[in-house]
């Protein structure tokens, strides 16, 4: 199967979370306005967008864009092109055995793939499943 999740304007941000769950089950992905940018660099919590709205909905850049998620694709890549394509705020996500929730923050798991970084989620015993 190949690992890839398309976005299009029409699409619940709830489906894109839960396709791009199916294929890194480690790994989840989250969406929030672009201001919240500054909350991430002090390490706070970070309020999602609805998830029940499409992408169209919440973007905060108007124009035509698509993006396409590759196990290919570098984490900070796929960051970088939701907030230059549609001007949001992007964190790939994982949740320890523990209970932690952790987002990457511009250290060693932005450069890791997506296919790298479930991986390693896996091996370190991360929660599998979806998230909301």
């Amino acid at each position: 199967m190949a690992r890839e999740v398309t976005t299009t304007g029409s699409k619940k941000l709830k489906t894109i979370k839960k396709e791009f769950n199916k294929h890194f089950p480690f790994l989840s992905i989250h969406f929030h306005s672009s201001d919240v940018a500054k909350i991430a660099k002090k390490g706070g919590e970070l309020p999602q967008l609805d998830s029940e709205k499409t992408l169209s909905e919440v973007r905060e850049k108007i124009g035509s864009g698509k993006i396409s998620l590759t196990g290919r694709k570098k984490v900070k890549t796929v960051e970088q092109e939701f907030s230059e394509i549609f001007g949001l705020f992007v964190q790939i996500t994982w949740r320890t055995s523990d209970g932690g929730y952790y987002y990457s923050n511009g250290g060693r798991t932005d450069n890791l793939t997506l296919t790298a970084l479930n991986r390693e989620k896996e091996a370190e015993g991360c929660i599998k499943g979806e998230w909301k």
